[in-house]
């Protein structure tokens, strides 16, 4: 004990000193912020006039840093399957998710958020995961995810209102008030991580809002905003299918009142829409705010499309491009705008994310 003093005593007084550590260097790696929408149909962005006006508006300025691929597709248009493999990188057939139930034949342990997690990211998800989320078990936070809101599964009254969210792990409940509703819930959310995430190091996040997913609900704010027309192509109810697969030439052509019907779920979806811009622009600007929108890539697309009567077709999982053509957009820092021709997929963006934050997928993509 006498010694020990007597050597830190010394060490004071000749200006002994142990080195600090060696600082960690700065971690240069960007930001990547991926908004994934539900059911959009691709002829809602771009669209004259605007449906979502703040992204419209973003990604036609050519001093802003947006790509747009208008030549862009998803491989299953179906919800959780293409999920899967947005998160993957794989098809559905190696993913094992081919239908909505089957998002708990997901590897979960072996994601686009592990890959980023595992690489030092802080990642985040908030809003739609996988259909049927948490698989009848409680709630849990995936792997990989180190802040995590996702919507529990429920029934089609829950899509904006009356649902339930996973908050790391415990179940909240939301209930029919306007602060109530899902999109705005989710993109509160993520403003709050955005303002909160460390500064030392990247952040990944995931904005997954249930819009503009049937049953088309637009937030109190936008409900009557759309008065223009829905596009109505040629395909629409078409009558000479005699060239179309027996499955298409097996369906009854639609009644008016069916028409009516889909013309108007055509106008909830692009009202409903307009809540998924707000959360476009709201992210954006909390990324300003913080000084990082310079320093993030954002991703934008929908899960998959929609066929409003199309092909006489009314829904998704159909072989068409109103269901597999999906609106397709990024933010580069540094990339100049432009419009890109090439053919992209939805399985793209899990490598391709992985490659801008300089990671090697764990598994082939």
């Amino acid at each position: 004990m006498q010694v020990a003093v007597i050597l830190a005593a010394a060490a004071i007084v000749l200006g002994w000193a142990v080195p600090p550590p060696a600082a960690a260097p700065p971690d240069h790696r960007p930001n990547i912020v991926l908004i994934l929408s539900d059911d959009q149909t691709y002829d809602s962005l771009p669209h004259d006039p605007p449906v979502m006006p703040f992204l419209q508006a973003a990604m036609r300025d050519p001093k802003d840093h947006w790509v747009w691929f208008p030549n862009a597709f998803v491989n299953t248009p179906l919800c959780c399957p293409s999920r899967a493999s947005i998160l993957t990188g794989r098809y559905s057939h190696h993913t094992g998710v081919r239908r909505n139930r089957d998002g708990i034949r997901l590897d979960e342990g072996d994601t686009l958020a592990m890959w980023l997690h595992d690489a030092g990211y802080t990642t985040a998800l908030f809003g739609k995961y996988l259909n049927r989320y948490p698989f009848d078990a409680a709630p849990y936070v995936p792997p990989g995810w180190d802040r995590w809101g996702g919507k529990i599964q429920g029934s089609g009254a829950t899509v904006y209102y009356n649902y339930a969210v996973s908050r790391q792990g415990f179940p909240v409940a939301y209930d029919r008030g306007p602060a109530d509703y899902s999109t705005d819930v989710f993109a509160q959310m993520a403003v709050d991580f955005i303002g909160t995430a460390p500064t030392d190091h990247p952040f990944f996040l995931m904005l997954a809002p249930t819009g503009p997913h049937s049953p088309w609900v637009p937030a109190p704010r936008d409900n009557g905003s759309w008065t223009g027309s829905v596009p109505e192509p040629p395909s629409v109810n078409e009558r000479a299918v005699s060239d179309k697969p027996a499955w298409i030439r097996g369906l009854p052509t639609l009644r008016p009142t069916d028409l009516a019907e889909v013309r108007t779920d055509h106008r909830l979806e692009y009202e409903t829409l307009a809540s998924v811009d707000d959360a476009v622009r709201s992210v954006m600007e909390a990324l300003r705010a913080r000084g990082q929108l310079g320093d993030t890539v954002i991703v934008y697309l929908s899960d998959n499309g929609y066929s409003y009567g199309e092909h006489r077709w009314i829904t998704k999982s159909c072989p068409y491009e109103e269901c597999i053509r999906t609106p397709f957009l990024v933010r580069m820092p540094g990339t100049e705008a432009r419009t890109d021709e090439r053919l992209v997929s939805s399985v793209d963006v899990a490598p391709t994310i992985a490659d801008i934050a300089g990671v090697d997928p764990a598994e082939p993509v």
